[in-house]
């Protein structure tokens, strides 16, 4: 069984000022050291530089192995406390699995409180995740066609399609936020989605893509 505390034996400790790398760098340029994966949703990946990838479906999360040490949580109201040396003699994913945890569900509340976006940056992370081995002319190319489908629909379909895609929500919640109603959101992921496999299948054929937009 290797620890948390072999982990930290092996990795390097980045400098204290140093600045988290990207997951792009890290899966580009890391040296891979330990993984885990489960069922293929969860990916935990730790690299020689001392850096930790999480990654949750289409979020991911870059922190530091040797930043993880005690850990504070609040139960029945209660904050309790674990030690670091607890998780030092464990396995060596168990406290990073909660950082991961913690930092995406940080990301994803601080996210949520702007509700404003560029769908420039969402097609960074969508193409990027969903592609991580393709090779980087093709990584390109998907990621000008996914700007490009998004640049065929309104600003409401945008906005309804980051908050639903990107940001996880559900179409009542979607509702709520935009001051519409449910059905007017379905309606409207619907003919954006539809758009969205018109211009692809345009891409795919060869032909120029039309600009025209739907007027939901």
């Amino acid at each position: 069984m290797v620890t948390l505390q072999d982990l930290k034996w092996i990795v390097k400790q980045p400098e204290k000022e140093e600045k988290a790398p990207t997951a792009r760098h890290l899966l580009e340029h890391g040296k891979r050291v330990v993984s885990m994966e489960n069922g293929g949703d969860v990916q935990l990946l730790v690299f020689l530089e001392g850096w930790a990838l999480y990654r949750v479906g289409k979020y991911t999360t870059v922190f530091s192995v040797h930043g993880c040490g005690g850990y504070c949580y609040e139960n029945h109201g209660r904050q309790i406390f674990v030690d670091a040396a607890f998780f030092e003699e464990r396995e060596w994913y168990v406290r990073l699995m909660l950082e991961g945890e913690d930092r995406l569900m940080k990301n994803r509340e601080s996210s949520r409180k702007g509700k404003v976006v560029s769908y420039h940056a969402v097609s960074e992370e969508w193409f990027f995740l969903a592609s991580p081995v393709l090779p980087p002319l093709e990584l390109l190319i998907e990621k000008e066609q996914i700007l490009e489908l998004m640049g065929l629909l309104t600003k409401r379909q945008r906005d309804i399609v980051i908050l639903y895609f990107y940001y996880g929500e559900t179409q009542w919640e979607i509702a709520r936020s935009l001051g519409i109603s449910q059905p007017a959101v379905s309606q409207a992921l619907m003919a954006a989605l539809r758009r969205m496999r018109e211009g692809q299948e345009e891409i795919f054929s060869g032909k120029e893509v039309s600009s025209r937009r739907c007027a939901v």
